[in-house]
């Protein structure tokens, strides 16, 4: 099981994949699997929230908060910050449904369960959880003494939880690169983060329009409830996580990452929202949420395209070494295009899982090198690893690739 920086709580779609494994599956119901994996691990928070425990103003917040601020990275739904759309809220209907309802030793082992899949999947796991025991806290007096205990948790997790699992060498950097940027705030209309914010609001797309449209509405609501405490609190936790982005990032990231970091903004609407939903229950209130998830799909949709568009480019290569009769393939920029596919580390490995569909036999692996600084030895190598791992090490009933050096084309091999 690979576990990267400690993230011990997202690993449940490598256990499915992994176990499925022993009844002998063909390569193709595995990656079927691999894919629907990463989404069961949301949805089972939905149904455990709106079924078992009946907490359905939760599950409605799973829902809204899944497609609220998603656009690209819902195809890069394996990123461990997609969880923090859906673990703080099987923590927040955990303590809704078995603690409210029932407390006990059982209620308050699940608690626990909850926070700690929230504190282990992700390094600001324990800012998004100490918002949602604050909003509890603030609307159950009951549960104070215990949310209260949860959130001195949280924090002590995110004061000291790293000196338990020290940082990677790119979270170090991230944590740098916050202090860095409090100096640029003199250009904070500058910043690459708030011009992704403001383009992908109104210049570019309009993904974040709804967003912030209704979180909004929600502090509107909450001055006019008079909930001041509930009202300081969304505010203060969404202002606050987009700061800390934009001075993490003030140097920039690719689109999908810099998409992916705002993620848990989605999650702290989302819940207060469906709370004011299910508070003043209205018919007409549907109207806006189901139109509102309709923009949010409809715009999902089109952002398969260059997904769809990069599956051709991708087949297409395949095929082209095929008519050639190669194994394995260096290229550069004469011999294939990557506008065609725009990432291109990831190619050893797309290309070896396209081929092997066909069979074992039939498996290819190509490694992008526009200027032959590439040096592979006899086996398979694999970037951005840069790793070169015997041939015999693939597992053979999916995957066959000869020993030896790779082949370098440097001729068109895509008309």
């Amino acid at each position: 099981v690979e576990v990267e920086a400690y993230r011990y709580s997202a690993v449940f779609p490598q256990l499915v994949v992994k176990l499925v494994r022993f009844a002998s599956p063909s390569l193709e119901v595995l990656l079927r699997i691999a894919s629907v994996a990463h989404v069961l691990v949301p949805y089972a928070v939905f149904l455990l929230a709106a079924h078992a425990w009946r907490v359905h103003w939760v599950a409605v917040a799973t829902v809204l908060a899944a497609v609220l601020g998603t656009r690209l990275t819902f195809y890069g739904i394996v990123l461990e910050a997609n969880y923090l759309l859906s673990y703080p809220l099987l923590l927040a209907a955990v303590v809704e449904g078995p603690l409210a309802v029932r407390p006990g030793r059982r209620a308050y082992l699940m608690v626990a369960l909850a926070l700690a899949l929230v504190l282990l999947v992700h390094p600001v796991g324990f800012l998004v959880a100490l918002f949602v025991l604050a909003f509890l806290f603030l609307l159950r007096a009951s549960l104070r003494p215990t949310l209260a205990l949860l959130m001195i948790a949280a924090v002590a997790w995110g004061l000291l939880g790293r000196m338990l699992l020290p940082p990677s060498g790119y979270e170090q950097g991230l944590y740098v690169s916050v202090v860095e940027g409090v100096a640029q705030l003199f250009r904070f209309r500058e910043l690459p983060a708030v011009e992704f914010l403001v383009g992908h609001t109104w210049n570019y797309t309009a993904l974040y329009l709804p967003l912030w449209c209704l979180g909004g509405v929600v502090l509107a609501a909450l001055l006019w409830q008079r909930r001041y405490g509930l009202f300081a609190l969304v505010l203060t936790g969404t202002v606050g996580y987009a700061l800390l982005n934009i001075l993490t990032y003030h140097v920039g990231e690719t689109a999908m990452m810099m998409e992916k970091n705002f993620l848990p903004l989605a999650t702290m609407v989302a819940l207060p929202a469906a709370w004011l939903l299910w508070e003043r229950p209205k018919a007409w209130l549907l109207v806006p949420y189901v139109l509102l998830l309709f923009v949010q799909f409809r715009g999902i949709s089109f952002a398969v395209r260059p997904m769809q568009e990069r599956q051709r480019a991708v087949a297409g290569l395949v095929n082209a070494l095929g008519e050639r009769e190669v194994r394995k393939a260096v290229l550069d920029a004469t011999a294939w295009d990557p506008k065609e596919a725009g990432v291109v580390w990831a190619l050893p490995f797309e290309t070896i899982l396209w081929s092997a569909l066909s069979g074992p036999q039939h498996t290819r692996t190509a490694v992008f090198d526009p200027e032959h600084a590439v040096v592979t030895g006899d086996g398979v190598y694999l970037s951005p690893w840069n790793t070169d791992v015997p041939a015999e090490v693939l597992d053979s009933r999916f995957f066959s690739l000869p020993s030896g050096s790779y082949q370098r084309i440097s001729a068109p091999l895509v008309p």
